[in-house]
Parts: C-alpha cells; sequence; structure tokens
C-alpha cells in the first residue's frame, strides 16, 4: 500500500504518452517546473519544518552521512571501473546509490513499525539528505560543469549561488536553526508546491521510460540499486553498530531509512543535468520493486518478527 502510488504514478505518466494523451515534449518542461519550483518549494518547507535544534544527534548524523559518503564512492568508483564513467556521471550514479525515498516511503513506514517516536530520527534523515546529498551533488555536477566548459571561477561561484536547490537548503536551515515560523500563507503556498514535487517527478519518469527499452537498462541501474538496496543499509548497520553508537531505536531507523529505494529526486537531479536518466530511471523501478521484500526482511530482522 505505501509504494501502490508510486508504481500508479510511474504508470500514469508511461500510459499517458503511450496513449498519445501527453507527448514526450513535455518531459524537459515537467522536469524544469519539479527542479526550479517544487523542490525548492518542499525543501525550504521541510527543512523549516524540522525544529534542528531539538533533534541534532550527531552519532547519528555521523554515521548515516559516512555512510552516504562510503556508498557514493564505492558506487562512483565501480561506475568508472565497468561503465568507464567521467566525473560527472559516476558522481550522479553515487547519488542514485544514496538517494532514497526517506520522505514519503521512508518516515511513514518507519512511523508504522517503530510508533511515533521513530519520526524524529526518520526526519534527521531527511534533512541530511537534503543538505548533504543535494548540496554535494550540485557542487560536483556544477564543477565539472564549468571544467568542461572552461568558466572561470567566478562563473562556477555564480552558478552555484544561484541553484534553486542551494538557495532552497540553504534558506530552510536558516528558518530552522532560527525557529523561524513562516507566515501562514507562505508556508501554505510552499506546502502545495512542495506536495506537486514527487508526483510531478514520478509521472516524468514515466513519460521518459515510455519507448524506451527498459530491461536493457537493467545492468547498468543494478550498480545503483545493490548499492542502494544492500551496501548503504549495511555500512550504516556497522557504523552505528560499532563506529558511533546510538540508542537501540535511532539505529534502527538509520539502517531502515538507509534500504529505501531511490528517491524520485534523484531522476530530477539526473534530469536536469542530462545524465545517467536511464539509470536513475531504472533504479527508481527495480529498487520499489525489491523493496516490497527487502524493507520487510529488514524489519523482520530487527524486530525480531
Amino acid at each position: 500500500t505505501a509504494v501502490f502510488p508510486a508504481f500508479a504514478l510511474i504508470a500514469i505518466g508511461y500510459g499517458s504518452v503511450r496513449l498519445k494523451i501527453l507527448g514526450p515534449a513535455i518531459f524537459p518542461a515537467l522536469n524544469s517546473f519539479v527542479y526550479y519550483v517544487a523542490m525548492p518549494a518542499l525543501l525550504i518547507a521541510s527543512l523549516a519544518g524540522v525544529p534542528a535544534v531539538e533533534i541534532i544527534n550527531w552519532n547519528f548524523i555521523a554515521a548515516f552521512s559516512i555512510g552516504i559518503a562510503i556508498t557514493w564512492v564505492i558506487t562512483g568508483l565501480a561506475g568508472r571501473f565497468f561503465f568507464k564513467d567521467d566525473l560527472a556521471g559516476s558522481s550522479m550514479r553515487g547519488v542514485i546509490a544514496s538517494y532514497g525515498n526517506n520522505g514519503y516511503l521512508g518516515i511513514p513506514l518507519a512511523v508504522t513499525a517503530f510508533g511515533a517516536p521513530a519520526m524524529v530520527p526518520a526526519s534527521l534523515s531527511v534533512l541530511i539528505n537534503s543538505v548533504f546529498i543535494m548540496t554535494g551533488a550540485v557542487l560536483i555536477l556544477e564543477f565539472t560543469r564549468a571544467r568542461e566548459t572552461g568558466s572561470a571561477l567566478f562563473n562556477i561561484a555564480k552558478v552555484l549561488c544561484t541553484n534553486p536547490l542551494l538557495l532552497a537548503v540553504a534558506t530552510g536551515l536558516v528558518l530552522s536553526l532560527n525557529s523561524a515560523a513562516l507566515p501562514v500563507s507562505i508556508e501554505r503556498l510552499l506546502n502545495l508546491l512542495g506536495q506537486a514535487a514527487a508526483p510531478s517527478a514520478l509521472v516524468a519518469i514515466g513519460l521518459f521510460l515510455a519507448g524506451r527499452p527498459v530491461v536493457g537498462l537493467l545492468a547498468s541501474a543494478a550498480v545503483s540499486s545493490l548499492a542502494k538496496l544492500a551496501l548503504f543499509p549495511l555500512v550504516v548497520w556497522l557504523l552505528t553498530l560499532y563506529v558511533f553508537p546510538i540508542e537501540p531505536l535511532w539505529a534502527v531507523v538509520a539502517v531502515l531509512m538507509a534500504g529505501m529505494p531511490v528517491g524520485a529526486n534523484a531522476f530530477v537531479i539526473a534530469g536536469h543535468y542530462g545524465l545517467r536518466l536511464e539509470d536513475a530511471s531504472a533504479a527508481i523501478v527495480v529498487t520499489t520493486v525489491i523493496s516490497l521484500v527487502s524493507l520487510s526482511l529488514m524489519i523482520i530482522l530487527m524486530t525480531g518478527g
């Protein structure tokens, strides 16, 4: 029941093209709407709504962030070795392997499995996703793009300072750290736009997949998919067990959040930069299917029943 809406939205986008209701040309426009409007609104609303000073757990942050970094590096190196990726391509493969569907799938699942107290660590994982992965991806990809085009350092800084995702993360963090309350009208506007981000991104995936041989993409997407569902949670589990010990509830939620399927935002970033769109779309579909089993097994193992 938790993953069905995701599949349904992808199917709607796919079917809209196959039935000639929508043309494939709408994909760039829809992806741009998510990247420049809906996702920034979602990031600001989500980060501003989390009282950062009340939920900061440094061991949790360290374990989850280092888990992201290790997964990112190993997956990127695998891409360079097996598929001859360049820096941008391997970085995007790392984003796919580490950016999980923590907000729309992870939080409801964690609360259902472990009760209301799981909301706090689950929300913190969303915060880390937004700050660490979003910022890291944009920094690396913008630097790579500028280096390839011969842009000066000033132009790189200009692009980074005007990037909507980085601006949204910075705005959300400032509001969160200062416990600032948004005006009700602005908060509702951001929430409405933010609610459009995930559905629009999932429909865009369906638009992109229409007419493409998805089965042929599975070999390339397999690296990111395996890293997302197996390597990332394994690394986080080992870190919380031996390096950054935290209370049991926070530890199991950290592992569960690490094992979430690939999030649609990875596809949005891939679409904006024109990198690994096939891998991102295939990995989202594959990991979401497998997560029906993998997440169930993970919860059983962690709860003992």
